[in-house]
């Protein structure tokens, strides 16, 4: 589904309110999978026929809340040399810019 997504933390820390809504967030098609039985969340461009993330994949993600079109996922992240860090998604489900494909 295409959405917009804030990635809500860096490196485990959560960041400050201001600087989450000056993000414009990472648009999108969001696909949420069982990998290895567990659930990963992944944001990819539209027109990939790869589906590459874009952003690092969300594994074992897990909807804390869903009100309307917006959704909070939290799970961890693998960042350099493979550390997991803690990261929440908030995620905004949107219509398809027109011209967009």
């Amino acid at each position: 589904m295409y959405s917009i997504v804030k990635r809500l933390r860096s490196r485990g820390a959560r960041k400050h309110d201001r600087e989450i809504q000056s993000d414009p967030g990472t648009p999108g098609d969001l696909t949420l999978t069982i990998c290895g039985g567990a659930p990963e969340a992944k944001l990819a461009r539209h027109d990939d026929s790869r589906q590459e993330p874009i952003i690092p994949v969300l594994n074992n993600a897990q909807l804390v809340t869903m009100h309307g079109d917006k959704m909070l996922f939290k799970g961890y992240e693998r960042g350099e040399g493979g550390a997991e860090h803690v990261q929440e998604w908030s995620v905004l489900v949107t219509l398809r810019p027109a011209g967009a494909g």
